[in-house]
């Protein structure tokens, strides 16, 4: 409301309280106090007071007897990313609410108060990441559940020790905070990706920040520090070359477990396969379903068809409360479907997987346990450790290469690449962009170097650009230069 009337009782002062001096006033019927150290600052808040109420337009918060423009300067960053990750919750990828937690999480780290007071009470960080990631930004989480005591009293102190939105609207407090969001909790520096995530969500609160009116505009793209060169090109030290990934595929087939769990090698030594031979993603090859397959006989091509995928994100994350986020493919929309010719070699493979174990309930190829459930990412995971460890010399383990089952993925787009495939085709078969496929992959394959030499040195040694070479005798068949004495020249 726009303040009418506005009055205000004498200041008095009350004997045997922390803060004695108490200022009242009232607003048309309704009567605030507020209790101060000095007399001091009592005066000098009723000022304040006065000449908001003196603006013309002004509003005025009932609730707290202060302008409303106050409180917005006043509102936490604490409450304002809690409102940012109720906001974005709906509709979002399991996967894309996990990342905006994460760096939520760190940009508040950040944002704490760090006086001697605030000091004193603060819980470990520990306790306060998990408060954050795991309660604060899991809209509904607070209401749904029992809240254990260290995460209500870490989650009570945030909310009175976050710095204000406002502050942002500083330049020297927003570079500091985007200094400190480039770094890891140990202190070393974030990956340019991360950097990047973390200012792009940061940008997100800040533009939301200017709607809610806690800021005037938003400052951040106003602020220009060092760019982090982003390097997302994969490295040729990670990528297995053919006979090391054959090996390591070998060596799943040949693994055991115990128990009801036995045969998980020889079950993901198909997957494995998948991601070599077909370049599809782990998450992509745990939704495939046999009518999916195209699987001839006759050591002819067949294909896949490939219709979403299941990442394994966490139970807190997803709708339905399941550990993995049941989607569309990547960065497609939900009816987009993938189609992905395989090799007679991985035909014959997956036809003996089918015989040997035959699909879920619900078609798919690959589960875990006796109730065939999805695979957990730690599982396949597990399985790859311990292939790398069979299969690979104590040189080649102590390398890069092939510590992630997804290098699969990449040494099947190198060896495309390097045979010369259409790069329109690669990329379709790997479901990006041509411009990912290049910036990730091609200008680090190296295969094509000694072709395009030869090319370049027929090129430059053409007879068709001159017949002779320039020499002291030739030389004076050049254009006139001007000189003393040349062509008559005085």
């Amino acid at each position: 409301m726009t303040a009418i009337d506005i009055q205000f009782w004498k200041i008095r002062k009350r004997e045997g309280r922390k803060k004695p001096w108490e200022l009242r006033w009232r607003i048309n019927a309704d009567t605030y106090s507020l209790s101060f150290l000095t007399k001091v600052l009592a005066q000098k808040f009723q000022s304040q007071l006065t000449r908001a109420a003196e603006t013309v337009g002004e509003e005025w918060d009932l609730r707290t007897g202060q302008p409303v423009s106050w409180t917005r300067q006043q509102r936490t960053w604490f409450d304002h990313s809690c409102d940012v990750a109720s906001a974005e919750w709906d509709g979002a990828a399991a996967g894309s609410r996990k990342r905006l937690a994460e760096s939520l999480a760190e940009i508040t780290m950040a944002m704490l108060d760090d006086s001697l007071k605030a000091r004193r009470t603060r819980p470990s960080d520990e306790i306060l990441r998990k408060a954050l990631k795991q309660w604060a930004y899991r809209p509904g989480r607070i209401a749904s559940e029992p809240v254990p005591d260290d995460i209500a009293a870490a989650l009570a102190w945030l909310g009175q020790h976050t710095r204000p939105v406002a502050e942002l609207a500083d330049d020297e407090n927003l570079r500091n905070l985007l200094a400190a969001i480039k770094k890891l909790q140990n202190g070393t520096q974030a990956a340019a990706t991360t950097a990047r995530t973390r200012r792009a969500i940061l940008y997100k609160c800040l533009d939301r920040a200017v709607t809610a009116k806690l800021i005037g505009t938003n400052p951040l793209p106003a602020i220009r520090t060092r760019r982090n060169h982003m390097d997302d090109a994969v490295s040729p030290l990670a990528v297995p070359n053919l006979a090391q990934a054959r090996r390591l595929l070998w060596a799943v087939r040949e693994l055991r477990g115990y128990g009801p769990y036995r045969d998980r090698g020889p079950h993901l030594f198909a997957l494995f396969c998948l991601m070599f031979f077909a370049g599809i993603r782990p998450s992509e090859g745990l939704e495939l379903k046999a009518h999916q397959c195209h699987l001839p006989m006759g050591g002819t091509w067949g294909s896949i068809t490939l219709e979403g995928a299941c990442p394994d994100v966490g139970e807190l994350w997803t709708d339905d409360g399941e550990r993995h986020d049941t989607r569309g493919l990547k960065h497609r929309s939900r009816k987009t479907v993938r189609p992905v010719p395989i090799p007679p070699e991985l035909v014959v493979i997956l036809r003996l997987h089918l015989l040997t174990f035959p699909p879920a309930p619900d078609g798919r190829l690959f589960y875990d346990g006796p109730d065939q459930a999805k695979v957990p990412g730690q599982v396949y995971r597990s399985v790859w450790r311990r292939a790398r460890k069979a299969a690979l010399t104590p040189a080649e383990r102590a390398s890069d290469v092939a510590r992630r089952p997804y290098d699969l993925r990449h040494a099947n787009a190198s060896t495309l690449i390097a045979a010369g495939v259409d790069t329109a085709e690669i990329a379709r078969r790997l479901g990006h962009s041509i411009r990912t496929l290049l910036t990730t992959y091609a200008h680090w394959i190296r295969g094509g170097e000694d072709a395009a030499n030869a090319r370049i040195e027929a090129a430059l040694s053409a007879t068709t650009i001159t017949d002779s070479v320039l020499t002291c005798e030739n030389g004076n068949d050049g254009p006139a230069t001007g000189q003393p004495g040349e062509y008559g020249a005085a």
